[in-house]
């Protein structure tokens, strides 16, 4: 349709989103904290996250809040360049859809207009087109788009710090609980002053186990188990084939599968890439360290797994400790798990980070790290929040899903203790599934607290 008349074709599809009837989303978390209004030189703002984690969703939240504040429906522009009728694409198909709708609403290219674009990796050229307008023309600019087009690498390189990333993830349990119209804590109370009753401990105790397994992909929630398990397996799927093959070659999809399947099934374990290719190599693929570092980038930068690093002081790390790796979302890893790889407690801690990720966006990097004691006994504990130039206290946190057993109580509460007393903190906490009890260390040392994650997940901070 495009070739043969783009001009009337871009006219029509261009009339067609200004009256796209924009849904009303379920209200995601804030990852742009402030939208400007439109003026030239504005930072384009960047959506970044693995597919399907709910991007487009949050510019119609975005849009939303726009249209409730007064701003007039031909002053925002949402298109998405995924659609099939532009294809096949033409190379200057970003600036004529944009140019149509200025020739549509003239008024809104001379006082500026809002402009939501999405899946613009899929034009040619798109990163000069978008810094262009954010420097020539009065718009704000907000853009989505894939994550192996959009990885902070290329946004450094493309945008030379005019450019504002903000990263999305999938649903945090307050937002999961929201999906499911269970109500939760009002915004600003605290988790000092949180008073539940039994009937809504048991509502939030079985929500969190299904947020477990679940996971927080938005269009799933509603799924039954097969169809959830199907659809979590092929997003795994999608983003090797167009995140990771696309960029090293098809002829490495069964590789990087493999390598995939891998990652997600040992979340919060311990993987170096030397590490990898030894697991690699013992089950018969032939396989060198550049590559297996390289496929790692690349599923780091689509957003699938996360490295949390040992913490450290140092510019050049001086500790052997072997990162740990994390995956995306609990529900992937256990759709992709076999039945008799199933760890809760993996999962569980998984969750944890991603939370931790989700609360201190904005930050410095490492703000998350381990901290493992420099001992013969090596003493861990999961996360370390904060850094060495960090004003506020650091927070030290053990993630252990049941503590009944006696072993495992004291070597968590023992390996908690021992850093607390190495970081002169004197506050520690264990989340549990369910457990909650306040424990006094010896000696006036300090004080470790247990909470239920359900609880602990709830609040802000």
């Amino acid at each position: 349709m495009v070739p043969d008349n783009p001009c009337e074709s871009y006219a029509m599809l261009v009339r067609e989103s200004m009256q796209f009837d924009i849904p009303t989303p379920s209200r995601r978390i804030e990852i742009i904290r402030e939208l400007p209004q439109p003026a030239v030189f504005n930072a384009v703002h960047i959506i970044t996250g693995i597919r399907r984690c709910g991007k487009t969703f949050y510019l119609f939240q975005k849009i939303h809040d726009l249209l409730q504040n007064g701003v007039s429906r031909n002053d925002i522009f949402y298109f998405n360049f995924a659609d099939d009728r532009l294809q096949p694409m033409q190379d200057t198909v970003l600036n004529d859809i944009v140019t149509e709708y200025w020739r549509q609403y003239p008024d809104s290219r001379d006082h500026g207009c809002y402009l939501f674009l999405d899946e613009v990796q899929e034009c040619a050229n798109w990163q000069g087109f978008c810094q262009r307008i954010a420097e020539h023309e009065a718009v704000t600019l907000v853009i989505t788009g894939s994550s192996s087009k959009l990885s902070s690498e290329e946004i450094a390189t493309n945008f030379r710090g005019r450019s504002h990333p903000h990263a999305m993830m999938p649903l945090s349990f307050r937002e999961f609980c929201d999906f499911r119209g269970i109500e939760t804590p009002s915004k600003g109370s605290t988790l000092a002053d949180a008073v539940f009753s039994p009937r809504e401990i048991t509502r939030f105790e079985a929500a969190y186990n299904d947020y477990l397994t679940i996971g927080g992909f938005p269009a799933v929630q509603r799924m039954v188990e097969a169809d959830r398990i199907e659809t979590l397996q092929g997003y795994v799927r999608d983003v090797v084939a167009r995140d990771v093959a696309e960029r090293l070659g098809r002829e490495n999809i069964t590789l990087a599968t493999q390598i995939a399947l891998f990652l997600l099934r040992n979340t919060a374990c311990e993987l170096s890439t030397n590490g990898l290719v030894e697991t690699l190599r013992a089950v018969g693929w032939k396989i060198y360290w550049d590559k297996a570092n390289t496929l790692l980038e690349l599923f780091k930068q689509a957003f699938l797994v996360y490295q949390l690093e040992e913490y450290s002081t140092m510019l050049k790390p001086g500790s052997t400790a072997v990162p740990k790796m994390y995956a995306v979302d609990q529900g992937m890893v256990y759709a992709v798990s076999r039945s008799n790889q199933q760890d809760i407690g993996k999962r569980l801690e998984t969750a944890i980070f991603c939370e931790l990720q989700r609360r201190t966006s904005g930050r410095r990097t490492e703000t998350i790290t381990s901290y493992t004691m420099p001992t013969s006994k090596q003493e861990k504990v999961d996360f370390l929040i904060g850094d060495a130039l960090a004003t506020e206290p650091y927070g030290l946190i053990q993630v252990c899903a049941n503590m009944g057993n006696e072993k495992t109580r004291a070597r968590e509460i023992g390996s908690l203790q021992a850093v607390m007393q190495r970081t002169n903190v004197d506050s520690g906490l264990i989340l549990t599934l369910n457990e909650g009890e306040t424990i006094e260390l010896p000696d006036s040392t300090g004080t470790i607290h247990v909470l239920p994650s359900w609880k602990w997940s709830l609040y802000e901070a």
